[in-house]
C-alpha cells in the first residue's frame, strides 16, 4: 500500500470512529430524553458554569440563533437558567439548574459505561493515539486560504 492509500484510509477509518461516537452519544441522549446537541449543551454548562450564550455558540460550532432555539427548549423543560449578569444587565448567563445538573451527571455515567471497553487500549497505545490526533489537529488547523492554490 503506498502513503496516499494509507492515507486515505486514515482519513476512511476517522470517519468510521467519528460515526461510532456519534452513535454512542446518541444512544445516551436517547435513553435520557435528550437529543445529542442537548447531551452535548449539558456537558459544556457543566463543565463552563455562567458562560453566555455567544460562548456556548462558539464551544457547538453554531449560530447564535440556533444555540438560542436550543437553550430556550432546555430551559422551558427545567435543564438551564437563564440569568442576567451582575456587572452587564444587557448579557445573559447560562447554568445548568439542579435538575440538568442531575440528568448531565445520569447521562455521563451511562456514556462512561458504554465506553468503558475502549479502556482496554493499553496506556501506550492510548498515548500514541494522543500525540498522533494532536499532531493532526495542529496540522489541520495550520491550513490555509493560500494552500488552496497550490
Amino acid at each position: 500500500m503506498d502513503r496516499e492509500q494509507r492515507f486515505l484510509q486514515i482519513f476512511y477509518t476517522y470517519r468510521e470512529v467519528n460515526q461510532a461516537f456519534y452513535h454512542v452519544v446518541a444512544k445516551v441522549a436517547q435513553r435520557h430524553g435528550l437529543t445529542p446537541l442537548q447531551l452535548i449543551v449539558l456537558r459544556i454548562l457543566e463543565e463552563f458554569p455562567d458562560i453566555r450564550l455567544a460562548e456556548l455558540s462558539e464551544k457547538l460550532n453554531l449560530g447564535n440563533s440556533t444555540a438560542s432555539g436550543i437553550v430556550d427548549r432546555m430551559t422551558k423543560a427545567g435543564l438551564v437558567i437563564r440569568e442576567r449578569a451582575e456587572n452587564d444587565r444587557r448579557a445573559m448567563m447560562l447554568r445548568l439548574s439542579e435538575k440538568g445538573l442531575a440528568l448531565w451527571e445520569e447521562s455521563n455515567m451511562t456514556r462512561t459505561k458504554l465506553l468503558r471497553p475502549l479502556m482496554s487500549l493499553s496506556d501506550e497505545d492510548q498515548e500514541h493515539l494522543l500525540r498522533i490526533q494532536h499532531r493532526m489537529i495542529q496540522i489541520l488547523k495550520n491550513i490555509s486560504e493560500d494552500d488552496l492554490h497550490d
